[in-house]
Order: structure tokens, then C-alpha cells, then sequence
């Protein structure tokens, strides 16, 4: 496999465990509140604002944000960045993993 690509591949795994490292909170959060995971928009906890886009993006909006709500400035809990990385880093490894015994 060329080099470049390899780096691509282990860039999009890492993005695309962190995407699914944001579901699993999405997941975590609504499901004990009997909230809808697919129906609704995603919102502060304390103000209700709907959350924009840009507030979204994993790992990034939390650093940016400082870890707060835009809106009403109350602290985002650390374990959302923490599940989004933790997603990353796994999916990093596993492509390694899945390389390295020649799977892919």
C-alpha cells in the first residue's frame, strides 16, 4: 500500500471513530431519558438551545468551546471528549491491527 494512502486511512479511521465515539454519547445520554436518538436535534442540556453545526464536529467543538456551551457558557461534562478520543484512538489501532495481520 502506498505510504500516502496508508497515512489517509489512518486519518479517516481515527475521524470515523471519533464520529462514532459521538453517537455512543448521543446513545448514552438520551436512551436512560427515553429521548429519541434519531428525531430530535441535539441541544444544551441546561438552556435547550439547539446545538449549530459547528458544535457538533467531535473533539474539535469541545477544544474550541473551551468546553462550555455557547449559549448559556455552562461546562460541557469531560467524558463526551473523552468518549470521542478514546472512539478514535481505538479505530486508529484497529486499522493498524487489521493491516498488520493482513486483513486489508
Amino acid at each position: 500500500m502506498n505510504m500516502s494512502i496508508f497515512l489517509a486511512y489512518l486519518i479517516w479511521s481515527f475521524v470515523l471513530g471519533s464520529i462514532a465515539g459521538s453517537f455512543a454519547n448521543v446513545v448514552m445520554y438520551r436512551v436512560p431519558r427515553k429521548e429519541s436518538v434519531f428525531l430530535t436535534r441535539s441541544h444544551c442540556p441546561v438552556c435547550k438551545k439547539t446545538l449549530k453545526w459547528r458544535d457538533l464536529i467531535p473533539l474539535v467543538s469541545y477544544v474550541f468551546l473551551q468546553g462550555k456551551c455557547r449559549n448559556c457558557e455552562v461546562g460541557i461534562p469531560f467524558r463526551y471528549f473523552l468518549v470521542e478520543l478514546i472512539f478514535g484512538v481505538s479505530f486508529f489501532f484497529g486499522f493498524l491491527v487489521l493491516v498488520s495481520y493482513g486483513f486489508i
